[in-house]
């Protein structure tokens, strides 16, 4: 066991940390496994990803990725098909001996793969194990959902090459690693910082997969445009007599002023947000993914200018907003770290990024219910739990949280909305009709049918948190590139 020295996760260069990562793979390699020096070194190496954990500034241990465009010829010598996205290599899994107990390595790699999937989505995962002193981590890959391939190399350079690949493995991988950081932090591990960040300060955009990210929408994709528009104008109503307060004590931007609002969805909370004192004089432009949702808001609100974007790709110019909005959209993200660089780089210095978003974390209620949500969580490819940890990511982006407020919606009312100090009560139709969408999630048909007939038949209560969180965009941060879609 190490001496309780507390630990530093940090993503590097080669040219920054080679030698020393160099340096911890021949005294694990070469001195405790008697591998040969042409086995410490990856020809990707000055090109990979590396994830190191440092000791008062020692590196102790480490994990490193390495991205392969489609056809490069190192996947035929490991006879991996061709697959149309980037395939992502893991390896160069080193640690002390003293830290072999804390499994460092086991919680930088699985910090490494939710991050990589959330911002580079690639087609293809692969290890590959030296079948001569490596074997016997054949199983514990196998534990990670990483299936047997095939093996290739000769003589003592035999490889044992297994990988994940397809869609629905691909998920199943993602959503494993991410429940796993997210027990890591609950344990108090270690605090990996963004790979989105690293990338972005190296000039590697390149390597984000603004394309295919645009193409999820993991809110739509689980609903029936025809019954969530109007329930969405319901929700906007509720949310604004909740919000006026909250807009009235944030010192926005004098006018003129310019404000974005990210996943405007039908218009109709963007339109009366619009009409609210704080932005009187503000040029106000809706963003909006889906194209139908985007339709019905320009025939509803031909007096707004919607565009068609997304929180990765907005559309707009460098510096050019003094506020971003963004109303329940951060939990409905792969990649939040991603949606925070777009945002950097349109807000002027000094902007305002405005959050609205729910916080299961907050939900309180019976285990059944709370069971319920816990199925959904682990199953949902957005993040419904991000907002405890939004401050954080944003703060490595350059945003400095200034206004954080909390309403909590919970049963106890009547027909209609009663409205307290940050509280909101609801009839308990509608304070269930707030679970609702978790039926639509595949896996969650059973939990849902018994929370929700358990609801129903007591008078159990339920409560959850609507969050608001506003941040500043510090003025020493300068604006970087607009990442470029893969």
């Amino acid at each position: 066991m190490d001496d309780g020295r507390k630990l530093e996760a940090r993503w590097l260069t080669w040219d920054e940390a080679g030698e020393a990562m160099l340096d911890l793979r021949r005294r694990v390699f070469m001195d405790e496994m008697n591998w040969p020096e042409k086995r410490i070194h990856r020809d990707r190496d000055p090109d990979g990803l590396h994830l190191c954990a440092l000791s008062d500034g020692e590196i102790v241990a480490a994990i490193s990725a390495y991205v392969y465009e489609p056809g490069a010829p190192e996947l035929a010598a490991l006879k991996l098909s061709t697959t149309d996205g980037p395939t992502v290599g893991i390896g160069m899994r080193v640690e002390l001996p003293e830290y072999r107990g804390r499994l460092v390595t086991a919680e930088l790699g699985t910090s490494m793969v939710r991050q990589i999937c959330e911002s580079l989505s690639p087609s293809q995962f692969f290890v590959y194990v030296h079948a001569d002193t490596l074997l016997h981590l054949v199983d514990r890959y196998a534990r990670r959902n990483f299936t047997y391939h095939a093996q290739a190399g000769s003589g003592e350079d035999t490889v044992v090459v297994m990988k994940v690949e397809g869609e629905e493995e691909l998920e199943r991988f993602y959503l494993q690693h991410r429940e796993l950081t997210r027990k890591y932090s609950a344990d108090g591990g270690i605090p990996v910082p963004s790979l989105v960040h690293f990338l972005a300060e190296n000039k590697w955009e390149d390597l984000f997969a603004v394309t295919a990210l645009n193409s999820e929408n993991h809110y739509l994709r689980q609903l029936r445009l025809r019954t969530e528009t109007p329930r969405l104008a319901s929700q906007g109503q509720v949310m604004l007599a909740e919000q006026r307060q909250r807009l009235a004590r944030t010192p926005f931007p004098s006018a003129p002023a310019s404000l974005v609002d990210l996943g405007s969805g039908p218009g109709d909370y963007l339109a009366a947000i619009a009409k609210q004192a704080p932005f009187a004089g503000y040029q106000v432009r809706g963003i909006e993914p889906a194209p139908e949702l985007l339709t019905r808001a320009r025939s509803a609100y031909p007096e707004l200018d919607f565009r068609e974007g997304s929180a990765y790709a907005v559309g707009e110019r460098d510096s050019s907003q003094d506020v971003v909005t963004a109303t329940f959209v951060f939990v409905h993200l792969r990649s939040p770290d991603l949606a925070l660089l777009e945002i950097r780089r349109i807000l002027r210095p000094g902007g305002l990024l405005y959050v609205v978003d729910v916080n299961d974390a907050t939900l309180a209620g019976p285990e059944i219910v709370r069971r319920m949500m816990q199925t959904y969580n682990r199953t949902y490819a957005g993040d419904r739990l991000l907002l405890n940890d939004l401050p954080r990511r944003a703060q490595e982006f350059g945003f400095e949280l200034v206004r954080h407020f909390s309403t909590t919606l919970r049963d106890g009312g009547g027909a209609r909305p009663v409205f307290g100090k940050d509280e909101i009560r609801l009839g308990r139709q509608d304070a269930w009709s707030l679970l609702s969408f978790v039926r639509t999630q595949t896996g969650c048909e059973e939990v849902f049918d018994e929370a929700q007939k358990h609801y129903f038949a007591t008078q159990c209560q339920i409560s959850l948190n609507v969050e608001t969180q506003i941040y500043r965009l510090r003025t020493e941060m300068a604006s970087p590139e607009n990442p470029q879609a893969r």
